[in-house]
């Protein structure tokens, strides 16, 4: 029968070998436990750690989409008042242009009728330079209003209408050729005589020049004393002068003081009689009014003299010429109408 052989020597140490192996196995299963515990407490912490981020990126991203909002809403309104300004704008371009073509349209039909236009503002002024000749008899305003119609005239530049010009400018020749009659001088001269009207003095009211006589002797004795000073009185209460005009009125003061304003509506009546051209009337108040101051006001006192000289001069002062008128130029410009007006409807 066989027997098992008795190991050799060199196998004797695999029991212990076996026994190594355990325990480092089950050290590195302990490890291993280990490291995939603190593998695992680490993955907590980081889950945690991302848990945390992600929450708090999520709160970010949400404020982020409610300011997004926000600023769309706002974006959303500005844009709708865009659009309404902007379709205001174009209402406002549309009437404008609407405007605009009005605009060009009267501009042509003004630029067609421009002729016609100066033509019109020509009449006018001749017009009124008649009506200055016939009812004021003012020539420098008749004047004035012939040269702003050749004026206007000189901006047509038209040879169509020199026959226009021509007479036109006629007539402002024979108007420059009328003798100047200043009635504002002469207004002026009446109105400063009429002022010194109430210091005048009357010719009733003048009085002689006295005569310094000689001191007489005085009596002696009472009685003779005032017999003389009896005498002196009555030689000054009875007063005898010569009048060179016996028939010299003498004037109470009421006639005094009619007679002064009656004179100065003369001076006034014969203001008006020069302003309106009328001759007669103006002559004939002031020779009524040099027939007043020589009758009844002191025609030795100088204001008396200056004013009769003042009179004097006024009455070779003429206030009316005859004046031309101004068809000729009128018929011009109304024919040279005729061809430029419409036809009416």
């Amino acid at each position: 029968m066989a027997t098992n052989p008795t190991p050799t020597r060199r196998f004797r140490w695999l029991p212990n070998l076996d026994r190594v192996t355990a325990r480092t196995a089950t050290l590195l299963a302990l490890l291993a436990l280990l490291l995939l515990g603190g593998l695992w407490v680490d993955s907590r912490h980081d889950i945690a750690r991302l848990k945390n981020d992600l929450s708090q990126r999520l709160g970010d991203a949400d404020a982020l989409v409610k300011q997004n909002q926000d600023v769309s809403e706002k974006a959303e309104r500005f844009t709708r008042t865009a659009e309404d300004r902007l379709a205001a704008i174009e209402a406002k371009l549309a009437t404008s242009q609407n405007q605009q073509v009005a605009l060009e349209a009267l501009y042509q039909e003004l630029s067609r009728n421009r002729d016609d236009w100066v033509l019109a503002e020509v009449e006018q002024l001749v017009v009124i330079a008649n009506q200055q000749l016939q009812l004021t008899g003012n020539v420098q305003s008749a004047l004035s209003a012939l040269q702003s119609a050749d004026t206007r005239l000189q901006k047509m530049d038209r040879p169509a209408l020199v026959a226009l010009r021509r007479a036109l400018n006629q007539d402002i020749d024979r108007l420059r050729a009328l003798p100047f009659v200043d009635t504002t001088g002469i207004s002026i001269r009446i109105d400063s005589i009429s002022a010194t009207v109430d210091a005048l003095p009357l010719a009733s009211e003048t009085r002689p020049v006295a005569e310094k006589p000689a001191p007489p002797a005085v009596p002696e004795g009472t009685v003779a004393r005032m017999g003389h000073e009896l005498a002196l009185e009555l030689a000054k209460a009875v007063q005898i002068r010569r009048i060179d005009a016996p028939e010299l009125p003498l004037l109470s003061p009421d006639q005094a003081f009619f007679l002064r304003e009656n004179l100065k509506l003369r001076l006034m009546s014969a203001r008006l009689g020069a302003l309106s051209r009328n001759e007669d009337s103006y002559k004939a108040d002031v020779h009524t009014a040099t027939d007043w101051l020589n009758r009844y006001f002191d025609r030795t006192a100088k204001p008396v003299q200056a004013d009769l000289e003042s009179l004097r001069q006024l009455n070779n002062t003429p206030v009316s010429i005859a004046l031309p008128d101004v068809n000729a130029t009128l018929n011009a410009v109304r024919n040279a109408r005729l061809p430029n007006k419409a036809p009416q409807r």
